[in-house]
This record gives C-alpha cells, structure tokens and sequence, in this order.
C-alpha cells in the first residue's frame, strides 16, 4: 500500500508530499490543474519512464519518493533479499527516483542504489496503474490474451511460461540446425576434394628419401653408357690389353728392378716395399673394375620409369607440400578434417532429433495450454458478465473467441480476441468495433476487479476511469470503486461527484502562481473542504447553496452506502 508521495521539482509542483489512506483514494481538481501529473509522478516512481522533461524549469533535477507497506508481499521480500537491500520487518519501503536534466536518472530502494530492471520489478508488483492509454491497449487481441492468462493464475501462467521456454529452446535448436546444414552442405564440397587429394596421395605410395634415391639412380642411369666407356678406358690403362704398356705391367718391371738393387744396396728395401704395396692395390683396383664393368648394364625403360616417377612426385610437391614429408604431413591433416566431418554429419543427426522431439513437446504443451485457456475463458465470460450487470451494462453479452495461429508460437497456438455486445439481441462483435469509451472504461474496471484478486498488488491507481459515463452508470462504478477498495487500496484520478463522494480520502491539486511562477500542490481535504470542492464539481462553488446542499446530500448517501455494504 502507498502510504506517502514525496514529488519535488516534477512538473509544475515545487514540494509537496501527499498522503494516502487503505482504501478508496480520491484526486480532483480544475480542469488544466494537473491532475494527471500525480499519476505521472506515481508512473516514474514505481520504475516508469523517466523523461527530462519532467525537471521543473530551471531546475536540474526532479526527486519523486514514495513510502510504500510492503508486508505480506513475498516476492518484494525475496528480490530485496537476493540483491543485499535492507529490509526492516514492519517498516515501510522506500523508492527514489532521481531525474537529472543531464539525462543521468538515479533509482534507490531504501538508500541502496540499485538498476533501473531491479527497481521497475519491485515497483510493478506494488503498483498497477491503469491509465487512459491502458484502456486503448485492451482493443489489441495480444493485451486480451495476457488478460486472460493472467486469469487463469498460475496453473495457465505457468503452462504460458514452458510454452515460450520450450518454443525458444525449439528455435534455437532450428537455427543451429540450419547453420549446420549449410556448413554441412558447404563441407560436401571440400569432403569431395578431400577424398581426391587423399585418394592421389595414398596412390602414389610415397616414401620417405624416395624423391633422393630416384635422383641419384636417375644420375646413375642417364650416365650408364659414358661410365661404361671410362671405366673400361681406365681398366686397360691399370691392366693392359691395349698397344702401349700398361700400370700393372710397368709397376710389375720395376718391382723386379728392385728386388735385384735390394739384393745390391739393402737400404732400398723400403722403397721396393712401396712398390709391391702398389703393385697389390693395382691388381685390386683391376679386379673390382671387372666386376663392375661385368655388372654394368644399360636400362632405358628403367630411366624412362624413373624419370616419369620423379615427374609424378615433383607435380605432388606442387600441390601439397615441398617435400615428401610435407605431403604426407598434409595427408595426416586431411585425414583429421575427414574424421571431423563425419562427426559434423552425426551432429546433424542428433540435432535433427532433438529438434524433432522439442517440437513434438512443443505441440504437447500448446495443446495443454489451449485447454487451460478455454476452461479460463468460460470462467472469465460469466465473471465479466456479472461484474458488467453491476456497471448497469445487464443486458451486455461477453465471449472470447479464439482462432489458430499459423504455426505454435512464444504465447501458443491460439489468439484470444474479446466480443461484445451491448444492446440485447445484437450479434457480439470485436471489443475494438462495439464499445463505447464508456463501455471500454467500465470493461477495463470489470477486469480489473476481478484480476485484483488474482495478481495480489496492493494498490491500483486509475486515472479518469469515468470517463464518458454519466447518469445511474456512473453510480455504480462509484460503489465497484469503493467495494474495490475494501480488498485493495485505490488510487482515482476523476472529474466525477459520484466517485468523489464515496472516497476515503478525497485529494485536491490546486494551481496557483507566486513570484511569477506557475506552483501546483496537492492537498488533503476535509469534510467542509470535500463538499466546498464536489460543489464546484457539480458546476457551482461554495457560493451556490444549491450545489452545496447537493453535495452535501450526495456526501450523506455515500455513508449510507458504504454502511450498507
């Protein structure tokens, strides 16, 4: 419940601090006086928007405080308590809001600064303000069917929340499938090439050293003939056979020299030593000559293999490394990029199933809620249409139809729309195309009590709820506003005497001007002062016997009402 309203620099009011009772709160004034700036300052105060342009001129900041009793309301307990703000058991809350002209707003929840998404949870659950634009609002089939959700409590609120939790893991799960698909259908191209690539390199049987041997032996081959003819030149030139005399041969004369100069002068032994030495590695050298040149053997086809193997490895290196080792390094590589695709072609799989089986609950829990939506709505048709009976709207007839969505959606498979009519024996037609803005208005307060109840916040605050509406009507939505305000309290912005008269507290805002400047202030009335100010609502002033002995009158039959229940 609000208990105080603190509202400085806001608007056209200086300082003024309004207080509220339980019950039926009552605001009136001249037209133009600003009343409405009292529900802006209660909007701005419980975490609506705060524009600069509420800073009173030639000030560079507007504070709106409000005290509020918050006992009995544990979910306000439980977000206090979650972000560390200090609660008193049996001391009221207080909310502060601080708009800078600069554009920096400041929130406050007992002292403690806290974020503007903290500070507007707190405040919705302690004040619900229905304003004129609300009204508007009620014509749109989305706000209808929040309305009946929030009827239906918290068997149909909590099957909405899984709806929309379900229908967000679905579509997440849609759109990584997609992104996979495409990747995966962008892969299928590279996994063709990479088959390719790895189909050509396990075909060529690469080893290690095998490009450097096939050189060598390539070397080897291309020479065959040309080492051929020098060897054999320098296998006659060591061992003989052609017209002059050969190595062995004329090392062989000279050993045989020197074993006889030994035999004359011993200190040439050592010379004749070297020679036989090299006489023995002469015949050697002949001999391993032989072999080779018997060995020695040209092979064209085997140059032609080799050369068209080396051309084979030399286009590879081009392609997938500069060395065989680099290509079967890249080989290994592929063959990893191959083994991850298979995997991504598994994901696809297992994502396709949980996709399927998230839809399959989706459509589960859409029909479920489809079911909890129409035994609401049959429940909510005859609320309405009792609550309507005492707006003097009997003879009005409500329905909720509903209609399929295209697909299941976040808030299901179903839209609600709200039909209507007024005048018996006329087909109902959408709310939208029927109502008048005093039917609207008196439609809006059917709701609103009845979800009062529901939604337990502890204050409604209604500006100009009788609007277009007169006569007896407006009677009876004076004793829906008072009865209303015996389970919660009510804050009514109203141009009416009817409303004026049952209030529990009657509020008045006045305009003046002092020192050139335009002040407004609201101010609490009392029993001379409330019929002095329903006089003037009544079109005349506390001049006019007549309007006061009226208001006096009306003053009277609320007590009698209010006694009568």
């Amino acid at each position: 419940m609000l208990l105080n309203l603190l509202i400085k620099d806001f608007g056209i009011i200086e300082n003024t601090l309004v207080d509220f009772s339980p019950g039926l709160n009552v605001l009136s004034g001249e037209t133009g006086a600003g009343k409405s700036i009292l529900v802006e300052a209660i909007q701005v105060v419980t975490g609506g928007r705060a524009l600069s342009e509420y800073v009173r001129a030639g000030c560079d900041r507007a504070v709106v405080e409000a005290a509020v009793e918050a006992r009995g309301l544990p979910e306000v307990a439980g977000l206090l308590a979650e972000n560390g703000i200090p609660a008193e058991d049996g001391e009221a809350l207080i909310l502060t809001r601080e708009i800078n002209r600069s554009g920096r707003n400041l929130c406050r929840i007992n002292g403690r600064m806290v974020n503007l998404s903290l500070y507007r949870e707190v405040g919705r659950r302690l004040v619900d303000i229905q304003g004129q634009n609300d009204q508007q609002l009620l014509f749109e089939p989305e706000r209808q069917l929040h309305l009946l959700d929030a009827y239906g409590g918290e068997e149909v609120l909590g099957a909405c929340a899984e709806v929309a939790r379900v229908y967000r893991l679905c579509r997440e799960a849609r759109i990584a499938l997609e992104d996979l698909r495409r990747r995966t259908a962008d892969q299928a191209r590279r996994q063709e090439l990479i088959n390719y690539q790895a189909g050509e390199i396990d075909g060529a049987g690469l080893r290690p050293g095998e490009d450097e041997e096939l050189e060598a032996e390539r070397n080897r081959l291309s020479a065959a003939e040309k080492i051929s003819r020098l060897v054999a030149d320098c296998y006659l030139d060591l061992y003989g056979g052609g017209p002059s005399a050969s190595s062995l041969e004329l090392t062989g004369r000279a050993l045989k020299v020197l074993d006889r100069l030994v035999e004359l002068d011993r200190t040439l032994s050592g010379v004749r030593e070297t020679v036989s030495s090299a006489l023995c590695q002469i015949e050697e050298a002949c001999r391993e000559l032989s072999r080779y040149i018997d060995g020695l053997e040209f092979y064209p086809a085997r140059l032609e293999f080799v050369q068209e193997r080396l051309d084979r490895l030399n286009r590879m290196k081009k392609k997938y490394g500069r060395t065989i080792d680099e290509i079967l390094s890249y080989r290994r590589e592929i063959a990893a990029e191959l083994l991850e695709m298979e995997g991504r072609e598994q994901e696809v799989e297992l994502l396709q199933q949980e996709a399927d089986s998230l839809s399959r609950k989706l459509e589960d829990l859409a029909h479920r809620l489809t079911g909890l939506r129409r035994q609401a709505a049959a429940a909510l048709e005859r609320d309405i249409a009792r609550e309507l009976g005492e707006l003097e709207m009997a003879g009005a007839q409500f329905s909720i139809m509903f209609s399929e969505r295209e697909s299941i959606g976040d808030q299901g498979l179903e839209r609600a729309e709200f039909f209507i009519s007024t005048n018996p024996g006329e087909p109902v037609r959408p709310l939208s195309k029927v109502a008048s803005g005093g039917e609207t208005s008196r439609l809006m307060l059917a709701v609103k009590c009845i979800l009062a109840e529901m939604e337990g916040i502890p204050t409604l605050v209604f500006d100009e709820v009788d609007t277009g509406i007169g006569g007896r009507t407006i009677r009876a939505v004076a004793l829906k506003l008072h009865r209303l305000g015996r389970k919660r309290q009510v804050i009514c912005v109203t141009h009416s005497p009817p409303v004026a008269s049952l209030a529990d507290t009657h509020l008045v805002i006045r305009k003046g001007e002092a020192g050139g400047r335009t002040r407004a202030g609201v101010f609490s009335l009392n029993e001379r002062e409330r019929i002095e100010e329903m006089a003037r609502m009544l079109g005349g002033g506390k001049d006019d016997r007549a309007a006061m002995n009226h208001a006096k009158q009306m003053l009277e039959e609320a007590i009698a009402a209010k006694s009568a229940g």
